[in-house]
């Protein structure tokens, strides 16, 4: 029905996860989660992100309408909106994806905002897991985020470092001394 309000809509896309879970098919409805992301409430965004989150498979047509909209809100001068992108990217995420995202989501490791910088480096994390050669040409950034004032991120940092090392050693060498000192630190 047209005349269901968004609020309405929410509840309804809310029970429509409990179906899921329940093992019955509510594919009816995933169409309504698609649209509710583009809410100007970010709760109701919030609800609409979990839901295709949860009820998308990855190779359903409906993740690449969700493109266009996550870019909008990962370029949002809302810091909220931006985080609750960037958590629905990490769980929706596939292969095809990461061309359309990658640029919007570096730009993000200079957000002024600490939770939006740690949550940029967990999705780059996540891209390089699906993809990785995805992120081989941003080493010198994420020296930088290694360096963050804020623990959080540089503990986000860690864990990516950490699985390029895995990958060729020799090339993150010289940041032993930094672990070192991070180290140190705890």
């Amino acid at each position: 029905d047209a005349t269901i309000g968004r609020k309405k809509m929410k509840e309804f896309l809310v029970r429509l996860i409990y179906v899921e879970m329940l093992g019955h098919d509510a594919s009816f409805g995933y169409i309504k989660a698609v649209e509710l992301t583009a809410s100007q409430n970010l709760v109701q965004k919030k609800a609409g992100y979990l839901c295709c989150a949860l009820c998308l498979n990855p190779t359903h047509e409906f993740r690449f309408m969700l493109i266009n909209q996550l870019q909008r809100d990962l370029s949002s001068s809302n810091h909220l909106e931006s985080c609750a992108a960037l958590c629905a990217i990490s769980k929706l995420l596939t292969n095809d994806m990461i061309p359309a995202l990658i640029s919007q989501v570096i730009k993000l490791l200079k957000h002024e905002k600490e939770l939006v910088r740690k949550k940029a480096v967990m999705v780059l994390q996540r891209m390089h897991q699906l993809d990785k050669g995805c992120i081989s040409h941003i080493g010198d950034m994420l020296r930088k985020t290694l360096c963050d004032k804020d623990p959080s991120v540089m503990g986000s940092a860690l864990c990516l470092l950490h699985d390029l090392i895995r990958l060729d050693p020799k090339m993150y060498k010289d940041l032993v001394p930094s672990f070192v000192s991070i180290l140190k630190q705890i």
